[in-house]
């Protein structure tokens, strides 16, 4: 027998790793898979419903507030380092450290870019960036500072993967159906779930503009493992995101049916990975997802899932049709410098 204080047992189970889940059909909105944490007999908190911080799959929400004020997704910004002396002084910088160049908006999202993230913040203003989060759905409470753009906000796995789902649903948001009905014994229906309404609250040029960069993400960014480790030939898009000192690691990626994401963390933001080649999205939940989407293409009902392609119309794909990176802006078919 092991004799534990009361301190050795709250440092024993500070140290678990945890991890949530949500997955949603995206036009139906019925949650097909809703884990709240590794196991519910032990652990009570529910990491689909607890706020922490978003990190870089915050991003899309800034991306697609700047589409709304009529930013050209290739509109190319130097990758610079920037200070901004209205707040604090604070330089804003990339995961790698790289700078130099010039990305487009398309590519910036792609290769997850800091400084450029920051300066669409600041483009697009950081009080019309909140204004769009909220109408995306996101009800928390939200800083108004320039790095709310790297993801210091605290959200929920729930609001994120509502958000998301807008994108796949050419901007219009349903919401999550969890409880469609409730039988007695006797068959007797005593609850049944009304669908929900479905309204518009994105433009659905942009929302489709947003999918197709997304799937940049995946082909060719911080999401590419999803190719070159797991095997998925399939149309996906998504976002990865890691938050400061690798305390959360978060992917929100999406098929034409299924929007499925995944959060890894400490119950407490004070359990963090060492490194973040562990630490990092890509690395903590991202494998999660992609072992759960092995499952779903593994089952006869959503087998043929694998087949479809993201309806997306040739205009859209003209529309992206840039580099990600261009070493000088005379090569950039448009150019801002700020």
């Amino acid at each position: 027998r092991v004799e534990m204080s009361v301190y050795d047992s709250i440092a024993h189970y500070a140290k678990f790793l945890h991890a949530g889940l949500l997955s949603v059909e995206a036009k139906t909105g019925y949650v097909r898979a809703w884990v709240g944490g590794i196991n519910s007999t032990y652990f009570k908190y529910d990491h689909v419903t607890s706020r922490r911080q978003a990190g870089s799959t915050f991003k899309p929400i800034v991306y697609s507030a700047a589409l709304s004020k009529g930013l050209d997704p290739c509109s190319f910004f130097p990758n610079d380092s920037v200070v901004y002396e209205k707040y604090d002084n604070w330089t804003p910088r990339n995961s790698k450290g790289g700078y130099g160049g010039y990305y487009s908006v398309k590519g910036a999202l792609t290769h997850s870019v800091n400084t450029i993230s920051v300066k669409l913040m600041a483009e697009t203003g950081i009080q019309e960036v909140i204004k769009h989060a909220e109408l995306l759905g996101i009800s928390g409470e939200l800083p108004e500072v320039l790095s709310l753009a790297l993801g210091t906000g605290e959200v929920s796995l729930k609001e994120m993967v509502r958000a998301y789902s807008i994108f796949l649903n050419k901007g219009r948001m349903i919401e999550p159906i969890f409880l469609k009905r409730i039988e007695d014994k006797f068959g007797n229906v005593l609850f049944e779930q009304e669908r929900t309404a479905v309204k518009e609250v994105m433009d659905p040029h942009h929302a489709l503009v947003m999918t197709e960069m997304m799937k940049g993400v995946v082909d060719k960014g911080t999401a590419s493992s999803l190719r070159t480790v797991y095997g998925f030939d399939n149309e996906i898009a998504g976002k990865t995101g890691t938050t400061q000192h690798n305390t959360d690691g978060w992917f929100i990626g999406f098929t034409p049916v299924l929007i499925t994401g995944v959060w890894v963390g400490g119950d407490h933001p004070r359990v963090r990975f060492r490194y973040g080649g562990y630490g990092q999205g890509a690395a903590s939940a991202l494998p999660i997802w992609a072992r759960y989407m092995q499952k779903i293409y593994g089952d006869p009902l959503y087998r043929y899932s694998r087949q479809l392609a993201f309806p997306i119309p040739d205009e859209v794909k003209e529309a992206l049709e840039c580099d990600d990176y261009l070493d000088s802006p005379r090569e950039a078919r448009s150019c801002l410098l700020y």
